[in-house]
């Protein structure tokens, strides 16, 4: 085989040239992420785990740890090439070289020679995700992991065009749980819908993202996570399985791939890995983690957890509080004295609490999907979960000024783009309430339906 695409699951893939391994991607090796809740669909065998140690090169595309994987990179070889999208913030590459890696950070859009064969190009994004483009010989691999595309479809969907479309590929998540959606009213009850009503819409959405990119086919990493702790597995039925995509996909034109496969790139064919499909669930477990959900915070944690939300001030034109639930406490955190319109209630376990507003990163526990979120005339999106998690988070954007600074930033360097992305995600929000009025008028259906046929969805 001259040049292959291998999927080892999640966000992992291999490059090969002759046999040789140049490139791998997002090494989540062993373990768990997001303080236990998530395992590996398939763990990786021996053979595997030697292929990405033995990668010339190592990219990672964003801080998430099922993508920056803290346990998965004390297994590889001090020396070894990484490669980083040039995100606003650089902790990650300080975090590598001072353990001993050959870091590189690659410049937005423009291409990097790895071997005679394969090049890339990196694009990270304001949303702290990043794609890379692998041209491996005459083929194309726009790798998207879990990015949204952020004002770069255009420029994909050029470069993507100057090639034959049959030797075009896109990669990319297909998943509805990938964020927190442990949503409960106020009695502790879950008010999401049940998995067969939200799946149809996350494959009909992410068609229609491959469709717009012009390729000629898609490579599943579908939902390639399980729920292994005890208090999240409730999750799992929401995961998106390679039996979902083959059932809900609306794109015929374009060709799907299942997971855990190796590409032939020259002939196009690939091998099934695990034609089954299944996953491990003997890793499933009764514990929680490093959690005790009866365990309370001391006062001098709860004050760092009121330092945490009251740093980030842009949240403050936005909420007005936040309810923590902790071992049977309640405490309120007031981010606008005397109002109470605006709240969100968090029922979480302290241990898993304390370790993401330590290290900064918010997200990391609502990913887990066990603490449980209730919305008080508020929504996660768009003014909670970007601004915790990819501006102050992965970003140390916190306040007005640096948000300025940050969205210039991503502005200047693709203006058209900036501004295409944004409206579209205004258009988006305004399409909600619509919806909501429609509901309100009773004229829900047949706009559903006019819209559904509008972007070449099934209409049910």
């Amino acid at each position: 085989m001259g040049r292959s695409c291998e999927t080892l699951g999640n966000a992992s893939l291999v490059f090969r040239e002759d046999d040789h391994v140049v490139l791998a991607t997002d090494p989540w090796l062993v373990g768990t992420c997001y303080f236990g809740s998530w395992g590996l669909d398939r763990p990786l065998t021996a053979d595997e785990l030697r292929t990405m140690q033995s990668s010339d090169y190592l990219w990672i595309s964003h801080g998430h740890p099922d993508h920056f994987h803290v346990q998965s990179l004390a297994l590889l070889p001090k020396g070894q090439k990484i490669l980083l999208p040039d995100h606003y913030r650089h902790d990650i590459k300080a975090y590598l070289e001072g353990r001993g890696f050959d870091v590189e950070v690659l410049r937005y859009r423009e291409w990097k020679q790895l071997s005679p064969s394969i090049r890339v190009l990196c694009m990270d994004n304001e949303n702290q995700d990043a794609i890379l483009l692998i041209e491996s010989g005459d083929n194309l691999v726009v790798n998207l992991n879990d990015s949204p595309l952020c004002g770069d479809k255009r420029f994909i969907r050029k470069i993507v065009s100057r090639y034959d479309r049959k030797r075009t590929y896109a990669a990319a998540l297909c998943s509805n749980d990938a964020d927190m959606f442990n949503l409960v009213d106020a009695s502790g009850q879950r008010v999401i819908d049940p998995p067969e009503q939200r799946k149809p819409g996350m494959v009909w959405s992410l068609a229609r993202i491959v469709e717009s990119l012009g390729v000629g086919s898609y490579m599943s990493s579908a939902s390639q996570h399980i729920y292994v702790r005890s208090d999240a597995t409730w999750a799992n039925p929401y995961r998106v399985a390679w039996p979902d995509v083959l059932r809900h996909w609306t794109r015929p034109a374009i060709r799907i791939i299942e997971p855990f496969v190796v590409l032939d790139l020259d002939t196009g064919e690939y091998m099934r890995k695990h034609p089954e499909q299944t996953s491990d669930v003997s890793q499933i477990t009764d514990a929680t983690g490093d959690d005790d959900w009866s365990a309370g915070l001391s006062d001098v944690e709860w004050t760092e957890v009121k330092a945490f939300f009251h740093s980030i001030e842009i949240l403050w034109w936005y909420l007005d509080y936040l309810d923590f639930t902790v071992g049977g406490v309640t405490r309120r955190i007031a981010l606008d004295p005397g109002a109470e319109r605006r709240g969100i209630a968090f029922r979480a376990p302290a241990h898993s609490l304390l370790r993401s507003v330590r290290l900064g990163f918010f997200d990391t526990i609502l990913i887990g999907n066990f603490m449980t979120t209730e919305l008080r005339n508020m929504t996660l999106y768009p003014h909670f979960s970007p601004i915790v998690a990819k501006l102050a988070g992965a970003s140390g954007v916190k306040t007005s000024r640096e948000w300025r600074r940050f969205r210039w930033r991503y502005f200047s360097r693709n203006p058209v783009g900036y501004l295409e992305w944004h409206v579209g995600d205004w258009m988006d929000r305004a399409l909600g309430v619509v919806r909501v009025m429609a509901d309100r008028l009773h004229v829900k259906g047949p706009l559903k339906v006019a819209y559904r046929r509008f972007l070449g969805d099934p209409v049910r």
